[in-house]
């Protein structure tokens, strides 16, 4: 096996809770099986998707997803192809307690040279740098 490899949510899920043994295991076989030169890459969508179920579904603490989204980043066969705005929003919501989601919207728009990102989200607005109520 040898290349770059794309990843769903799920899969990434499988990683952070081990609540399907055998799905877990697979995911955790094919880890084992990349070689030096072999890449996951989890895009932005999937880092979303997966913070969101932590969180709602799983019942994770927002400090805990951001551990484990931070944790991703730092994993040598990963690559984020968005890494600087997903890291960007773990600090933005580390330092004022925004929402992740909100954080990387911000984030983006940032990256892709806008002035600022309107929302009709009063906390979002308060919170996060570059996010203005429209009015």
């Amino acid at each position: 096996m040898s290349g770059r490899f794309g990843i769903d949510t799920d899969i990434l899920l499988r990683v952070a809770v081990i609540d399907d043994p055998v799905q877990s295991d697979s995911v955790m076989n094919f880890i084992d099986k990349l070689g030096e030169n072999d890449t996951l890459v989890v895009g932005v969508v999937v880092i979303m998707e997966t913070s969101w179920v932590l969180e709602r579904f799983y019942g994770y603490s927002k400090s805990a997803v951001l551990d484990f989204v931070q944790a991703i980043l730092e994993r040598r066969e990963i690559e984020v192809p968005d890494y600087e705005v997903v890291g960007n929003a773990i600090d933005i919501c580390r330092n004022s307690g925004a929402d992740f989601s909100d954080a990387v919207i911000s984030e983006m728009n940032r990256m892709a040279s806008c002035k600022m990102t309107y929302t009709f989200d009063q906390k979002a607005a308060r919170k996060i740098p570059g996010m203005e109520l429209l009015t």
